[in-house]
């Protein structure tokens, strides 16, 4: 994995203990956690606030990532005579990492743009491919707009995912019309049920439209019941519609998997990726680096 100081310089391999880069489907879609081994001339460039680069041939061609978690482990190795410190680091996307802050300014708009959305809570992305309007959104101070723009997405039955240096929206049936990425057997993974669990977890909701009737969602299996105001039939049954995990797939370092690509299996109808984590793990004992993806997939229910 290469990863980038915020100064161009690319951090060696032999320093980088542990990496773990997360590509996943929440407002803020790229994580990374990682543990390097550190000196008194790297600790400064790897604090909060400080921005990695990972991926790319060089700094300015990969992704930005802030660091929002750093924690100083003293005396973790020795390397020859040497007594080496570390560091544990965690960096989400730059481009969307102020949405992850609590406001103390509330966030109001009314058919505004997810674009726009994201761009008051401090987001600095130029536009969402697929943008949409949202018809209300609403942030209080002391909220965290992250968990607000994701409602937004579950209203309207999809997500966001970062690919390529860009943010673009999905519904969650169009994940399933994209073209596979690549094949694996069927014996590459393990398989999930989970009926009893979806029963109690993914409810099917109501709403009272402007006459005081009401308004029903899906109701075609026995769920658990919500309300939610000023919703109409279309916008509930987009909220009861999402992606259950079917899947765990172990495979060969893939970083350009990332969430949202579409994964055939033979035999059996095609997956998407809920979740890709692209693992490096140096070896301790002479044996060498270990590097794998681990994906997490799943299938609609509609």
């Amino acid at each position: 994995m290469i990863l980038y100081l915020n100064n161009g310089e690319q951090i060696r391999g032999d320093i980088i203990k542990s990496a773990v880069l997360r590509s996943d489907m929440p407002p803020i879609p790229v994580t990374l956690e990682a543990e390097i081994r550190a000196d008194e001339a790297i600790v400064k460039k790897l604090s909060e606030g400080e921005i990695l680069t990972v991926g790319g041939r060089s700094a300015s061609s990969g992704d930005a990532l802030r660091i929002i978690k750093s924690t100083r482990v003293e005396n973790r190795l020795v390397q020859g005579k040497r007594e080496m410190d570390a560091i544990q680091i965690t960096a989400i996307l730059d481009a969307c990492h102020d949405i992850a802050f609590v406001r103390s300014r509330a966030i109001i708009k009314e058919n505004g743009a997810l674009s726009a959305i994201y761009r008051a809570a401090g987001a600095t992305i130029k536009a969402v491919d697929a943008d949409f309007p949202v018809p209300r959104f609403y942030c209080p101070i002391g909220d965290t707009p992250s968990f607000h723009i994701a409602r937004a997405l579950q209203e309207e039955g999809g997500i966001v995912r970062w690919k390529d240096g860009r943010l673009k929206f999905f519904r969650l049936p169009d994940l399933f019309r994209q073209k596979p990425i690549m094949e694996l057997p069927e014996n590459a993974s393990d398989y999930v049920d989970s009926g009893f669990l979806e029963r109690h977890e993914i409810p099917w909701f109501f709403s009272l439209n402007d006459t005081g009737g009401f308004v029903f969602g899906d109701q075609r299996k026995p769920r658990s019941v919500r309300f939610s105001p000023f919703m109409n039939s279309q916008r509930l049954r987009n909220m009861s519609r999402c992606l259950v995990q079917r899947k765990t797939s172990k495979i060969n370092l893939s970083p350009v998997i990332v969430a949202g690509d579409l994964i055939s299996y033979v035999g059996r109808d095609p997956l998407v990726v809920i979740t890709a984590a692209h693992a490096f793990q140096s070896g301790t004992d002479g044996s060498g680096s270990n590097q794998f993806s681990r994906l997490w997939l799943g299938s609609l229910e509609d």
